[in-house]
């Protein structure tokens, strides 16, 4: 399979920065998949904090939903979001940059 259709399939459905090291651009493919996961762990890390400030202080059953659902409402998601708009730019960086660097190794 060419390089230029496989390394841009990779990085958008497999994970950002498979392509890059399958063009041999090993560097940049360990940059990519570590910004990549360091996201997903400080996005866990939030969901965490902002779950268990919900929950603190109540016992989970039907009678007290009303109370989680609203105490989830006030929560801060603005880091979440900013989270997922920078991992939206290094996603469409990768597919584009494997596309880009596979159209010029099968060139050669």
């Amino acid at each position: 399979m060419k390089k230029s259709i496989a390394s841009p399939l990779c990085s958008a459905f497999v994970i950002p920065g498979l392509g890059q090291i399958l063009n041999q651009q090993f560097k940049k493919g360990v940059c990519i998949l570590a910004s990549v996961f360091a996201l997903f762990l400080i996005g866990v890390i939030k969901l965490y904090i902002m779950i268990n400030s919900v929950f603190r202080g109540i016992e989970i059953n039907a009678a007290n939903s009303e109370i989680i659902m609203e105490r989830l409402k006030l929560q801060d998601t603005s880091v979440l979001w900013f989270l997922l708009a920078i991992f939206l730019i290094l996603w469409l960086y990768s597919v584009l940059d494997a596309f880009i660097a596979g159209t010029k190794i099968d060139r050669s």
